[in-house]
């Protein structure tokens, strides 16, 4: 594993304040993020549903990846 796979790995891992995913993922992942969670605070959803929505979105990606170009 290079070190950039291995700080990508890391990442997915931990959350810290210093946020380096558009360095590791590009500025779409950032983007895309921010978008989530916005849409996730106007839905006014606590934080079991909105972990359960990412769980299920996170399952459904993996299902669908065969199909999706990620």
């Amino acid at each position: 594993m290079n070190e950039l796979e291995a700080n990508r790995s890391t990442y997915l891992q931990d959350f810290r304040r210093e946020n380096p995913v558009s360095d590791l993922f590009g500025e779409t992942s950032r983007h895309v993020g921010d978008e989530i969670v916005e849409l996730m605070k106007k839905e006014d959803l606590t934080h079991d549903v909105a972990y359960a929505s990412l769980q299920y979105a996170y399952n459904r990606i993996k299902y669908e990846s065969n199909f999706l170009k990620l």
